[in-house]
């Protein structure tokens, strides 16, 4: 599994150019849209207490990495929390706000199929409840229980590093270019 540390600074990064959006501004204070889009970054592995919790079994559909980790959930989900956060405000928000929130949500399933450990992510689903991988996997996951594994969730890895710095170039040179080209939108 990706770090809980290395999901939110990707979310987190990715939404800099986005503090230049007068729209998103007038909705939410500036630091809370990397904020917030850093922790929905981290938000699907809120299934891991799914083990706990309700007894799920590895081989469900409502497993780590399963349903709570499809692209599908987490754009319809990202969808719904900005209907409801951009109300009052929706026309000049919603697109903005479900674009920004459910392109850093989709960053966790991508990042933990790249991961070399675990059972694969469902990608696919609702079209397939294939677990799947991406063919080349740096990032290292520790061997261990899924205790051991969440004891060390927020540990940031040194395979992860080159996509955290990445996503951080990525974001700021966003911000910049949104700053040259003109005035906030």
């Amino acid at each position: 599994m990706s770090s809980a540390t290395g999901h939110f600074l990707i979310g987190a990064a990715l939404a800099l150019p986005a503090l230049r959006s007068r729209e998103l501004t007038a909705l939410l204070p500036r630091w809370l849209i990397p904020v917030s889009s850093g922790l929905l970054a981290a938000v699907p592995d809120l299934d891991l207490a799914d083990r706990r919790l309700f007894g799920i079994t590895n081989d469900s559909l409502f497993s780590h990495r399963g349903f709570f980790h499809s692209p599908f959930f987490l754009i319809l989900f990202s969808a719904a929390l900005a209907a409801v956060v951009a109300r009052g405000h929706f026309r000049q928000t919603f697109g903005r706000l479900w674009l920004l929130w459910g392109g850093c949500m989709v960053t966790h399933p991508l990042m933990d199929a790249l991961t070399n450990g675990g059972s694969g992510v469902m990608l696919l689903l609702p079209f397939s409840c294939a677990r799947l991988f991406f063919p080349w996997r740096p990032i290292y996951t520790p061997p261990g229980g899924i205790e051991s594994l969440i004891s060390r969730a927020w540990i940031l890895r040194s395979s992860e590093i080159p996509f955290c710095v990445t996503a951080v170039a990525i974001g700021v040179a966003g911000l910049l270019a949104r700053r040259r080209l003109s005035t906030p939108d």
